[in-house]
């Protein structure tokens, strides 16, 4: 054994913080001793249950010896603390809206939504940021939407290209018209390529569209079956959000 194994040792039978504990089992990991990490992770987790650290310690740790059913296991519950942790983003949105910070309070939301879609009262608290930067911005005025917070029939996309938002897409959604949702996300994501969110979204919305299209007409019934229970979910999922921003 080494001086410096011989100090991880000693830091490790002395009722350790967790910090400590991490630092320890991280420079392990990286020395390639999986199976002590795991030991002592399982051992410390009985002690410190509720450190996320030293989970995703062990979820990496099982993942690496091969064990992906644990490391699962083992993720599913640290993505399960994550979302019981996500209102902090939530509450940080909203001190930064009261400071003005516009962009930063959008994005803390969007990432609050990712964790708890459907929430009425942070769903309105985004779509209002998104029309206040797009209005920052400079925006060009356009006709405004219906004070029932749908669009108007005749409204075009393009001329809706300098308020491109989610929120936007998402109400010509709720109103049936795809080509005009997808081509909004498109504008979307040409000013902000790593919104994960809205690329997952327009995905879904193109998916959704060529199932829809003539050309799936001649699919094998088993393959229309599936689109169909695939677009079910999908709808039965973004139902809530899109019940909450089409009577916002």
């Amino acid at each position: 054994m080494t001086e410096r194994d011989g100090f991880f040792e000693e830091i490790l039978s002395h009722g350790p913080s967790a910090g400590s504990l991490v630092v320890a089992l991280t420079r392990m990991k990286a020395e390639g001793r999986l199976r002590e990490v795991v030991r002592m992770c399982v051992r410390f987790l009985d002690l410190y249950p509720d450190d996320i650290r030293l989970r995703t310690l062990l979820a990496e740790s099982y993942a690496e010896a091969g064990f992906i059913g644990l490391a699962q296991t083992e993720f599913e519950k640290v993505a399960s603390m994550i979302d019981r942790l996500a209102p902090a983003y939530r509450l940080l949105g909203e001190i930064y809206a009261k400071q003005q910070r516009h962009e930063e309070a959008a994005d803390m939301l969007r990432r609050y939504l990712a964790h708890c879609p459907g929430q009425p009262e942070a769903l309105e608290c985004l779509k209002k940021l998104e029309s206040t930067r797009s209005l920052e911005e400079g925006a060009v005025e356009t006709e405004p939407p219906a004070e029932d917070g749908a669009l108007s029939e005749d409204a075009s996309p393009d001329a809706l290209v300098d308020f491109a938002t989610p929120t936007i897409a998402e109400l010509y959604c709720s109103q049936g018209r795809m080509d005009a949702a997808i081509h909004i996300y498109e504008k979307v994501l040409g000013r902000n390529p790593d919104d994960h969110a809205s690329r997952a979204r327009l995905d879904e919305l193109r998916g959704m569209a060529a199932a829809s299209s003539p050309a799936a007409a001649g699919r094998p019934p088993a393959v229309l079956r599936a689109q169909k229970e695939r677009l079910i979910l999908i709808l039965e999922r973004w139902l809530p959000g899109l019940r909450e921003i089409r009577h916002a």
